[in-house]
């Protein structure tokens, strides 16, 4: 037996020559024969599934792998780890994602591993896409441009306005709830959820709240007033004294004719155009 210096010993007594010493080759041994790939980071057991083991490389890189794929796993500096995991298993991934009324907590995919060190693919990638923004448009000559999206006109409101909710529910106060049903019926289908104006809505999810609507109407307009004038067009108004919750209605000022619940002439007057 020669010595240390011209052998290393895998601790068994056994001899290892210069080439199973070399990363590669120990790499494609630790797999069973098929390749593995290092993932380093901080890890732990998954309390949501006890097959699996988390790796947290960074706040953006969160990995639940099933164990029965991590072939082997070292100590590093620290408590960091480095796990060898065998090419092409999958594994959950977890995406950071701002919380909100109308967002999940998080967005778990799937994901595949980088390609292994013998040029083999990864799995296939399944995705829960409504979860994750898609990549951007991108345009070269000859291409075709983005449709301009038009806002349908008040006019059309008016002629929708029906004094009821498709979904035929109804409260003492309907001056926002029968009005919104209008314009989503005319094609303002930002009034669906979600949208960061309204913070009440009827089971058929219209807005009921006068104040919800008058957010909105400020956030939309292009033009706004505080006098009713006639010929001026269409006009969204919010009307409000002493009831705090405020009333909603629409205004055809070149017929001088309006359409909601009722139309207070003695209140304070807020006109709103797009």
């Amino acid at each position: 037996m020669r010595s240390a210096a011209g052998w290393r010993f895998d601790g068994l007594g056994d001899p290892m020559t210069p080439q199973e010493t070399d990363l590669a080759s120990l790499i494609d041994r630790s797999g069973n024969g098929r390749p593995v790939i290092p993932f380093e980071g901080y890890s732990m057991d998954d309390m949501n599934n006890r097959d699996h083991q988390l790796l947290v490389q960074s706040p953006e890189s969160i990995f639940s792998i099933n164990k029965a794929d991590i072939t082997r796993e070292e100590r590093l500096d620290g408590d960091r780890v480095r796990l060898w995991v065998t090419a092409g298993a999958r594994a959950l991934r977890v995406s950071p994602c701002v919380l909100n009324s109308s967002s999940p907590f998080t967005a778990v995919r799937e994901y595949a591993p980088p390609v292994a060190p013998d040029g083999s693919p990864g799995a296939p990638v399944r995705e829960d896409m409504e979860n994750i923004p898609p990549p951007p448009s991108v345009y070269v000559p000859g291409a075709p441009t983005a449709a301009r999206v038009a806002t349908p006109p008040l006019s059309e409101v008016g002629e929708r306005y029906n004094a009821r909710c498709s979904g035929g529910d109804s409260y003492e106060n309907n001056c926002a709830h029968f009005l919104s049903d209008a314009f989503i019926r005319a094609g303002y289908n930002e009034l669906l959820p979600p949208n960061d104006h309204i913070a009440a809505r009827c089971p058929s999810k219209r807005p009921i709240r006068a104040r919800n609507m008058w957010s909105w109407f400020k956030a939309k307009a292009v033009r706004t007033s505080r006098v009713v004038e006639e010929n001026t067009g269409w006009w969204a108004v919010f009307q409000i004294d002493g009831y705090w919750g405020g009333h909603v209605v629409l205004l055809d000022s070149d017929n001088m004719k309006w359409y909601g619940t009722a139309w207070h002439s003695d209140h304070n007057q807020y006109l709103y155009q797009w």
